[in-house]
């Protein structure tokens, strides 16, 4: 109430104070995303308080400090730029753009702009950008943010961005302003209506280097095959958290890009890889075992008058359960589903078994664009007598690849199924303001004896059926292979397109990541066996090679080894005083006043000479903040720090020509 009647006497304004969005890291702290601001610089040379006098008497200086300080221009030239603007009545007149915060202040204080705006002139305006220091690698899923239309504020329209925007975004202040005299603001005292608040970070569960390889061998097989589109997804069994996402779209001239979130958001029929929960539910309900016998003929039958075939030229005859499954024999699985539900009128009791499982239900991840598995029931108008048999093998079905997913993954995690998650952590200024636990969606998704045989027959896939081609000896995977052929709505037939798949997980005995691969519409080598398995492969041996925890070292390291330590680019001076601290010899010759690279090669520590070519943009990644701001300066570039530690990101690549007075934003990590 006071502050209403003291509103009324005199004339103010309620401004907002924008708050600092938060920044995305992946698991270890690598930068993922994070704000850039810098500022431009206008001149209003018709501003109301600017007289004639006090242009006259102020332009010359000003021209002075222009000229000093940006190298650009002569005084002279400066001047004349000024007072043309002048008489033709500029009121937006560019100095200057992208400056860091010191030197939009330092110009601010120059003469004639150091007057309040009214009478000086000077529009300083801030433009805050959102960087991604890894490039295009995990766009779709870190998402972009945009400025609404309505309230001019920049908000999250995709991925993290738009899913943890209220945690990102912070709070936006809120401020009363007086006017004063010359048409000049200032903020009155105690008039702060709402504190702003800063947005908070956020930690995800994302290895970058690995999602970097994931994303390398994705493309690679995307390229071989000439296929349209892919993802692939690496979680860990115990937790659900997703240690890689990839999306990929292809383009006819083979370039890729991250445009929509196919494992998340993409529900289409699975195929092969949903005779899983088709089989477990038989053998939850006890109606067969793996070693009943199927007739599944010459692998051709007509079911309700639709062609139900085996894949490939190869019949199987009379074989049991677990070679109907480990083979993918469409015939032999909807044999089991046909016998023992839908001739015995017990068809619900198959579908309340799928919805025990929760194979029917989210997965719960913490990104925004998920969509509720479909599986078609009796309820459904286009139910028809051929449906069960159709859901027996993969098709009247649609589900995610993650969903799909989150189902083997509860298998591999002995029944328990977790949600998906990405976020780890709520940050602020590094330290957890709130943690993510795992999450049990189903405590057991089926009996102790169907999940044994669950994994058994996964394991027999690998090993004696359709993924042989992936089977090794140093670990062992279990998982299924995957083949749909597209449907066309229009012809109201199957069309020559198909979607390969593979899904499964690792070492078998006590696995620590679950993996799914899909490719879509390949152009050659269709089958799940062929385009995704070798994916899924080469990701596992990856996470292999690397994880001790499943791989451990066989030899001890000796205790006199050398465990050589990583060293940011610097002096040669430094690098000098490196060797001396750790009793270390530096091989290569090199001054003190040198820039230097070192590396190590077998346990030895090289050094490699850094030269910058003039009027080109220095490569400074690697270096710390105080060598990379030295040497951007020296090349009469202005400077923009984000983070800490070594540079990761510069906005202006290597190698571009440069001119005195440019602007570069550093992030570092």
């Amino acid at each position: 109430d006071v502050w209403l009647r003291r509103i009324n006497r005199i004339a103010v304004d309620l401004r907002e104070t924008k708050p600092e969005r938060g920044s995305i890291y992946d698991a270890s702290g690598k930068l993922l995303a994070s704000s850039v601001s810098y500022y431009d610089i206008f001149m209003d040379t018709r501003a109301g308080g600017l007289t004639d006098k006090i242009f006259s008497e102020n332009v010359d200086s000003l021209a002075v400090c222009l000229a000093g300080f940006f190298k650009d221009k002569s005084k002279a030239a400066y001047k004349r730029k000024l007072i043309n603007a002048r008489k033709r009545k500029i009121r937006y007149l560019k100095i200057a753009e992208k400056l860091t915060y010191d030197d939009y202040l330092k110009i601010k204080s120059f003469p004639l702009f150091r007057l309040p705006a009214n009478k000086g002139g000077f529009i300083g305006k801030k433009i805050t950008k959102r960087n991604r220091p890894f490039g295009e690698l995990m766009r779709r899923t870190i998402g972009f943010i945009a400025e609404d239309k309505e309230t001019g504020i920049r908000q999250g329209k995709a991925g993290l961005e738009y899913s943890y925007n209220r945690e990102l975004g912070g709070r936006t202040g809120k401020y009363y302003m007086q006017k004063i005299g010359g048409g000049n603001w200032r903020k009155i005292k105690g008039g702060e209506v709402v504190k702003a608040e800063d947005g908070l970070d956020l930690r995800t569960t994302v290895d970058i280097d690995l999602q970097d390889y994931v994303d390398f061998i994705l493309r690679k097989q995307l390229s071989g095959l000439k296929a349209d589109y892919g993802s692939a997804v690496v979680m860990e069994v115990k937790t659900g958290y997703i240690k890689a996402i990839v999306n990929l779209k292809r383009y006819d001239d083979d370039t890729f890009a991250e445009i929509f979130n196919y494992a998340v958001g993409e529900n289409l029929a699975p195929g092969s890889t949903f005779k899983l929960p088709v089989l477990m539910a038989a053998l939850e309900d006890g109606y067969t075992d793996l070693d009943d016998m199927i007739n599944t003929g010459n692998g051709h039958i007509m079911y309700h008058g639709v062609p139900v075939d085996d894949a490939g030229s190869e019949s199987y005859g009379t074989i049991p359960v677990w070679k109907v499954f480990a083979k993918s024999s469409n015939v032999g699985m909807l044999k089991i589903i046909d016998d023992n539900y839908v001739k015995k009128g017990r068809i619900d009791r198959f579908l309340e078994q799928l919805d025990a499982m929760s194979i029917d239900d989210i997965s719960g991840i913490d990104i925004y664009g998920e969509i509720k598995p479909d599986i078609k029931s009796p309820e459904d108008a286009s139910w028809a007598p051929s449906s069960p048999g159709m859901i027996a093998h993969g098709y009247e079905v649609k589900i995610s690849p993650l969903q799909i997913l989150t189902f083997y993954n509860a298998v591999a995690n002995n029944g328990v199924r977790v949600k998906p998650r990405i976020v780890k952590a709520l940050e602020k200024d590094g330290v957890t303001v709130k943690e993510f636990e795992p999450e049990i969606t189903n405590p057991m998704i089926c009996s102790e004896s169907t999940l044994k045989k669950a994994q058994k027959i996964l394991r027999d896939v690998v090993v004696y059926g359709t993924a042989r081609g992936i089977n090794t000896d140093k670990y062992k995977i279990s998982g299924k292979t995957g083949t749909t052929q597209y449907y066309d709505i229009k012809q109201k037939k199957h069309i020559e397109q198909y979607r390969a798949s593979f899904v499964g997980y690792f070492p078998s005995d006590n696995p620590k990541y679950s993996v799914i691969v899909e490719i879509n519409k390949p152009k050659t080598d269709y089958y799940g066996a062929q385009a995704a398995a070798p994916v899924f492969k080469k990701i596992a041996d990856k996470l292999f090679a690397r994880d001790r925890e499943i791989n451990p070292p066989e030899e001890t390291v000796p205790d006199d080894s050398l465990i050589l330590p990583i060293f940011k680019n610097t002096k040669g001076s430094d690098i000098k005083k490196i060797s001396e601290n750790i009793n270390v010899e530096i091989t290569g010759n090199f001054s003190e006043d040198d820039w230097i690279r070192l590396y190590e090669n077998k346990g030895k520590l090289l050094s490699e000479t850094i030269n910058f070519e003039k009027n080109k943009m220095p490569d400074l990644k690697n270096f710390g903040a105080k060598d990379a701001v030295y040497i951007a300066e020296k090349n009469g570039l202005k400077v923009s720090l984000k983070g800490r530690g070594k540079v990761v990101y510069q906005s202006v690549k290597a190698g571009t020509d440069i001119t005195k007075g440019m602007t570069v934003n550093l992030v570092l990590n």
